[in-house]
């Protein structure tokens, strides 16, 4: 009951509005597009710059030469000017020379390249929704593995070293946060930015450019201190700071005010953080298992047997290696990449950045009649295969692969078999977990996962609950192929306990429904 219960706790803490649609521009694709866009922004922006910078060498020539003149006159101007060929070269100069010089700092340079600046802003499309997408991402992470704002600022996630954030991008993530309600997150991503500014570094670019004013983030992270009742905190934040503008010294000022009456700041009060998800896979491996090769549900596994491993005995969950070729993940992903789309629903953080498409396999091909051997099953009536492509930080909550009864069909009936194909390896994250079982599963490209979600009376296994965790670096890419109940009568007849549905009870059942 613990179990569940935190279960249901994590798999509701994403807030919804950050768990829409996600936008093609999460994928690595997409990002990729992203990456090459900003390319073509800098070399814009350094051709822009050349454009001025020869503007200005242009101007910096003339002044040298009007200034040389200059001196000459200023030492004596009615002596200068009395010369005549002094008082032609300056009239000459205000007529005409002046003029040009105007001209040429009229002239606005590098025009084209603003205007390819702005065509491409216009044709990224990039929008609120896609930033709120990214921010969700890194809230993702930090629940599945435990991960603390001032690591995944300097980089390091899951003991990984990369690029760090700037104190612009912590702003972000705490303003986020603040705005649904993570407090905790939003103090520590607060004290992270300030934490990341450098003055001499950042001060004058994000002034100048960006619009950023460094006691702003103060007066943020101070006010929302006071808010959670952390007053002596943001106290001592502001100690060292207050000189820096009129307002901070006010707000030290009333802190300290309100400070005086003797109320003890509140503590966070956390309990210990456990791995329930499996994701991190902490969980020890049971000692009682073991591989083998297959070779008994066909005649032509007695000459090819395929290696499996068998992680669960009860439920039965086994990892066939090898089943799936490279020229099959081509294949696949070519069919599928046109297709692939996000769930055409709102997502209440069941799953995020996750693609679908579905494909048909004729029951005669290599790859169905290989699940077959794997089975025992029979593949005839269920020739579709669903495609998932986790992106950027994608994840599926925790779920079963049952059907809910007045969904089922009366030609299929429940799902009792599923098959997960892995098409590539991980860089880091994306692994699968069963967390009632303490199984963890990380991608393998061309193994298989293979687990009966019916027990032999055909009832749900509750057991087999299971996450898809979230993608830390790369994507992820599986292939599913669910095995229904009702065309394996003959190959698994046993059920006992269980009644089918006739077609006109499941349609009634429908109905109430709708």
């Amino acid at each position: 009951m613990l179990m569940i219960l935190s279960i249901c706790l994590i798999s509701l803490s994403l807030p919804i509005g950050l768990c829409e649609i996600t936008n093609s521009a999460m994928s690595i694709a997409g990002m990729k597009e992203l990456v090459d866009l900003e390319g073509f922004f800098i070399s814009e922006m350094e051709s822009y710059t050349a454009a001025l910078k020869n503007k200005i060498d242009m101007m910096e020539s003339l002044l040298q030469e009007v200034q040389s003149k200059r001196e000459i006159s200023r030492r004596n101007p009615e002596e200068f000017v009395s010369h005549p060929l002094n008082a032609f070269s300056l009239i000459r100069r205000l007529h005409e020379d002046w003029t040009q010089a105007e001209l040429l700092m009229l002239n606005e340079v590098g025009l084209e390249h603003l205007q390819a600046i702005e065509i491409g802003l216009d044709e990224a499309h990039s929008t609120d929704n896609d930033l709120d997408d990214a921010i969700a991402g890194i809230i993702a992470l930090q629940q599945f593995y435990n991960l603390q704002p001032s690591d995944i600022a300097n980089g390091l996630l899951m003991g990984k070293q990369y690029n760090s954030l700037t104190t612009l991008n912590c702003q972000a993530l705490a303003n986020a946060c603040m705005n649904f309600n993570y407090d905790k997150y939003a103090l520590n991503w607060f004290k992270a930015a300030v934490e990341h500014y450098n003055d001499d570094r950042d001060g004058q670019v994000y002034r100048e450019v960006f619009d950023f004013r460094l006691p702003d983030l103060y007066i943020n992270y101070t006010s929302a201190l006071v808010t959670k009742g952390f007053r002596k905190a943001a106290w001592k934040v502001l100690q060292d700071v207050a000189d820096l503008d009129a307002t901070l010294w006010l707000l030290r000022k009333d802190i300290y005010e309100v400070g005086k009456i003797d109320v003890p700041d509140p503590t966070f009060i956390t309990s210990p953080w456990f791995d329930v998800t499996g994701c991190l896979s902490v969980w020890q491996t049971s000692q009682h298992l073991s591989c083998h090769y297959e070779q008994n549900t066909s005649e032509f596994l007695r000459i090819a047997p395929l290696k499996v491993e068998t992680l669960s005995l009860k439920p039965h969950i086994v990892l066939y290696h090898d089943v799936i070729y490279d020229s099959e993940i081509s294949k696949v992903k070519n069919i599928s990449l046109p297709s692939l789309k996000s769930p055409l629903r709102i997502i209440d953080a069941v799953d995020y950045n996750l693609k679908l498409a579905q494909i048909r396999e004729d029951h005669q091909s290599p790859l169905s009649l290989r699940i077959k051997d794997m089975t025992g099953e029979d593949v005839k009536e269920d020739t579709d295969f669903q495609i998932d492509n986790y992106g950027i930080c994608g994840f599926r909550n925790f779920h079963t692969d049952n059907i809910e009864m007045q969904d089922q069909t009366a030609e299929l009936g429940d799902r009792l078999t599923s098959i997960m194909f892995f098409m590539n390896d991980v860089v880091q994250g994306g692994a699968f977990a069963f967390p009632n079982l303490n199984l963890t599963i990380w991608p393998q490209k061309g193994s298989a996962l293979v687990w009966r979600n019916l027990d032999h009376r055909m009832q749900p296994n509750k057991d087999l609950l299971h996450v898809s965790c979230p993608v830390v670096v790369g994507s992820k890419w599986t292939l599913m192929k669910w095995l229904h109940e009702r065309p394996q009568m003959f190959s698994r007849p046993c059920t006992t306990g269980r009644k089918f549905k006739s077609h006109d009870e499941s349609m009634k059942l429908k109905a109430l429904n709708k």
